[in-house]
């Protein structure tokens, strides 16, 4: 008997566990490309989640040049600022950005000024 009690009580801790996690584990995935300008079919593709002081933005750059893209995020105010990300051409990677409490990355765009 003792040894089925210990047995729900392991599965309900479980389960908690679970349901505590789910909220990270469900975060949004946001994706956005730039269209290359050699190979013209080609493109640098990222992505990124809803961080909540840093977001760590992934990219795959097909192009056989360098893209520069800008990461744009709004803050609480409705400001927009741009983070600048340079990547070389057949390159793939992630690179981690402070965006603070208050912001929000809301696209990725070409080019690195509003």
């Amino acid at each position: 008997m003792n040894k089925a009690i210990a047995a729900v009580v392991t599965s309900a801790l479980g389960l908690g566990l679970m349901a505590a996690a789910a909220p990270a584990a469900m975060a949004d995935t946001h994706r956005a490309s730039i269209k290359c300008t050699s190979p013209s079919d080609a493109k640098a593709n990222y992505s990124w989640g809803d961080g909540f002081t840093t977001v760590t933005v992934y990219f795959n750059n097909h192009c056989s040049h360098k893209v520069s893209a800008g990461i744009v995020t709004k803050d609480q105010d409705d400001r927009l600022s741009v983070y600048c990300m340079v990547t070389n051409g057949g390159t793939s990677g992630k690179k981690k950005f402070d965006i603070g409490v208050d912001e929000t990355v809301v696209r990725i765009q070409k080019g690195c000024s509003l």
